[in-house]
């Protein structure tokens, strides 16, 4: 096992270098989409720094290569997910919590059992209440050196500065969504049709479209009632849906950047719920070109606001509705 991560090629490359060098930070913020791959590289990156490199029982482990074997000892104990020098943090509930961070500090002051370091990975660090964060700083000023902390975020505008300053900070980026089809088509057997319509509904993160794809619900999408919908009291009932599902709002985009294409005479190919299509030629005489591009950036608007401020989740999308159905 080389490397088993799709895309990212110059991030995991760098990480590789890191481990060979031997120069590895005390603490990693990887921020990207959802869905992007984070925990996948973090979790590499861990197998890189616990890999044994094939050293003999009594021996040794020869470090330094910046690889990963994927057959010694350590790294058969990352895929079955129980290294000792391995933990994962996630959210309790909907909350990293206090007494979470609390607990890994008392873990992090001990020495690791079998590796050379030990290796903290927090998912959905924009999840830490205040007081969580606060906890977490002490640790990120001094880590213990031989500890690593990997914290991973879908929204790194929600972390405070200072935490952001003590970690190395790697960006993900979505991949291509041409690149991301062609992948679905050559490693998952995916019909082309499907595939681009995964890619783009995914927003080029392969982890969203992998989701998507087990779910095997890509032929029974339907048209979003917002899209169809002409009665303004709607709104709230619709509102009420997108906050139980807030990931539909990048799904959304996708319905009206069909809309677009439709009304600017644009081959089928280019259209992401290609099976909704003589659905969706129906309604795009209802919407102007102005109106498209409007909705369009009022969910990106409606997002940004959402995820970055403490505005009231439940009446910035209300407010979005009235003005898509308006």
């Amino acid at each position: 096992m080389q490397n088993p991560i799709i895309g990212h090629q110059q991030i995991v490359e760098q990480l590789q270098r890191t481990v060979a060098s031997d120069r590895i930070a005390g603490a990693y913020l990887f921020y990207g989409p959802e869905g992007v791959g984070k925990e996948t590289v973090a979790r590499y990156f861990a197998q890189l720094i616990l890999c044994q490199q094939g050293a003999q029982p009594g021996s040794p482990p020869v470090i330094g290569k910046g690889q990963v074997c994927g057959t010694c000892l350590a790294c058969r104990k990352v895929d079955s997910g129980n290294h000792p020098d391995l933990q994962f943090i996630r959210p309790e509930g909907s909350l990293l919590k206090i007494g979470q961070i609390r607990e890994l500090q008392k873990q992090i002051i001990y020495e690791p059992l079998e590796a050379r370091r030990k290796i903290y990975i927090l998912a959905d660090t924009e999840r830490m209440n205040p007081e969580a964060e606060n906890c977490l700083l002490k640790t990120l000023e001094e880590p213990p050196a031989a500890s690593v902390l990997i914290l991973l975020t879908s929204n790194i505008q929600a972390l405070l500065p200072t935490t952001r300053s003590r970690c190395q900070i790697l960006q993900f980026h979505p991949m291509p969504t041409q690149a991301l089809a062609e992948i679905l088509v050559n490693k998952f057997s995916v019909a082309p049709d499907q595939a681009t319509t995964l890619a783009i509904a995914a927003d080029g993160a392969i982890g969203k479209a992998l989701t998507q794809l087990e779910k095997g619900d890509i032929h029974t999408e339907s048209v979003p009632e917002i899209l169809k919908e002409t009665n303004l009291l709607a709104a709230f009932k619709l509102a009420e849906n997108f906050k139980d599902n807030p990931e539909t709002l990048n799904e959304l985009v996708t319905w009206y950047r069909d809309l677009l294409f439709l009304q600017q005479g644009a081959p089928s190919e280019l259209i992401a719920h290609v099976h909704s299509l003589d659905e969706l030629r129906a309604i795009v005489p209802r919407y102007s070109r102005l109106r498209i591009q409007q909705a369009i950036q009022t969910i990106f608007d409606t997002k940004s606001l959402i995820e970055n401020t403490n505005t009231n989740a439940t009446l910035a999308l209300e407010v979005m509705c009235l003005k898509l159905l308006k």
